[in-house]
């Protein structure tokens, strides 16, 4: 285990990493985790690193780790293999509350958030000629439903049961986009889902082959919004893939979390590093949603609590003037 419960300044000896769990590579958590990772990176005491940019946290290196997403975040957060992660705020909800995915583990009641990020959007993604229009038009199809341990998973498998289906009605495979693309471009595969910011490197790179974005409807979102409150009803903007015009889908947000027992000053320090200029001009740099990472929304769709860090760091801001109870 690699569990931080030191304070910042007893991190002046040996540098010590601190690993953060994001998704796949052609997502939005990697690159978006590594520039978070980058400005929580500090100088060494004693070494000379001119070349070092940003402040960050004096002794600590920020690791950004691929992972298949939400779900297994959660798990090596709560395990101690990571020590923080980008966890989907549905996912967030149900480990806190020992429902769904977690029921009965109480063990993760333990995890909370230092911030709020972005919203992600749901994006099912088919080629134009597989015919596939809807959501029901998936039954029988080759579709990648992302890996296991992924919240592009956990929320398929939401949308499915609201449309009276569920995987086995598909041809379903587990892999990240990543992995699938030539799959997808040759057509051995029908299509691939995956959460993220939009504009996503996944679906880009699939431009040229001629692909369709299958809707959740508004009203069927809706349906959905009531059962689940952390999942909303959402828009991907036309053209924000060239071509492609607008489509209905469930959004959630994103947060950045963390195990409850982090020492306070640290976690008070890394949600400061987080929202200092130097790491939101890196969050701007590395990918389009990074402009939408403002401190003004840290704590909006939150579904867990603040951890006490992060909650004395907002209300020395003036941000946050009464306790969040999700």
């Amino acid at each position: 285990m690699f569990l931080f419960t030191q304070t910042p300044e007893g991190l002046a000896g040996e540098p010590s990493l601190f690993r953060i769990g994001t998704g796949g590579k052609t997502g939005t958590y990697y690159p978006l985790g590594k520039s978070i990772a980058q400005g929580l990176t500090g100088v060494h005491p004693g070494k000379d690193d001119s070349n070092h940019k940003g402040k960050g946290i004096p002794g600590l290196i920020g690791v950004a780790q691929n992972s298949a997403g939400s779900i297994e975040n959660i798990n090596t957060l709560i395990s101690g293999e990571i020590h923080a992660g980008f966890i989907q705020a549905n996912d967030a909800s149900q480990a806190f509350h020992s429902s769904g995915t977690f029921l009965g583990k109480d063990e993760f009641n333990d995890i909370r958030a230092l911030a709020s990020l972005y919203p992600e959007m749901l994006h099912i993604i088919t080629r134009k000629d597989a015919g596939i229009k809807t959501i029901m038009d998936l039954k029988g199809k080759r579709i990648s439903l992302d890996e296991i341990g992924s919240g592009t998973l956990s929320v398929m498998q939401i949308v499915l049961k609201a449309h009276d289906m569920a995987e086995k009605d598909l041809s379903p495979i587990y892999l990240k986009p990543m992995f699938i693309e030539n799959q997808i471009m040759n057509g051995d595969l029908q299509g691939f889902a995956i959460m993220g910011g939009a504009p996503m490197e996944a679906v880009t790179n699939l431009l040229n082959t001629g692909i369709f974005l299958v809707p959740v409807q508004k009203n069927m979102a809706d349906e959905i919004h009531q059962i689940h409150p952390y999942l909303v009803p959402g828009i991907i903007p036309g053209d924000t893939y060239p071509g492609i015009p607008e489509t209905h889908t469930i959004q959630v947000h994103a947060l950045l979390a963390v195990r409850n027992d982090m020492d306070e000053a640290l976690a008070y320090q890394v949600t400061a590093s987080l929202w200092s200029r130097e790491t939101t001009a890196l969050l701007e740099q590395a990918h389009p949603k990074g402009k939408s990472i403002r401190i003004d929304n840290a704590l909006t769709g939150l579904s867990i609590p603040l951890h006490k860090g992060a909650s004395r760091f907002y209300k020395e801001k003036g941000i946050l003037t009464k306790e969040i109870k999700p």
